[in-house]
């Protein structure tokens, strides 16, 4: 069995695992970043700790939307490893989502292996069936590792 937090971006659930979820915050507008990828929001501070806002609409290339009362941002952990170096690497991610739904639980996984889905699946580690209905497990290591290659670049060289 495995706990999951789904969420809703662009009328599509996904989930992620809820040991890498911190907490789920209201949508805030993030300091800008300059020279920042472009689905990078900015930063925002959190219990004390920088998080990188990443507008998942933008990191999938979908039609972007105006955040309103139930977009939320998502605070993970993420942890990375890179070549050379045998330390890992943690970085908080806030992802904007357009709602957030539930914590569900998953029992037996019933994998969907040709479900359509409007984002590159290689963002996508499984998609299971919940509710009869397709649910899209997000696949942190594609979807950081643009970010996290360039954010070890930055503290190797500082």
């Amino acid at each position: 069995m495995e706990n999951y937090l789904t969420f809703m971006v662009d009328n599509t659930s996904y989930a992620i695992n809820v040991n890498s979820v911190l907490e789920v915050l209201n949508m805030t507008k993030p300091t800008a970043v300059p020279c920042a990828l472009s689905y990078i929001e900015g930063l925002i501070y959190s219990r004390e700790q920088g998080i990188t806002v990443v507008n998942l609409r933008k990191r999938f290339s979908l039609e972007e939307h105006e955040a309103d009362k139930r977009t939320k941002i998502i605070v993970v952990e993420v942890h990375t490893k890179h070549e050379g170096n045998e330390n890992e690497t943690v970085i908080l991610y806030g992802l904007v989502a357009d709602s957030v739904q539930d914590v569900i639980q998953i029992y037996e996984e019933e994998r969907i292996d040709d479900a359509e889905c409007s984002i590159p699946k290689e963002f996508i580690s499984r998609t299971l069936k919940y509710d009869e209905k397709p649910l899209f497990i997000l696949d942190f290591k594609k979807l950081f590792e643009e970010h996290a290659k360039l954010s070890s670049l930055t503290i190797q060289n500082s």
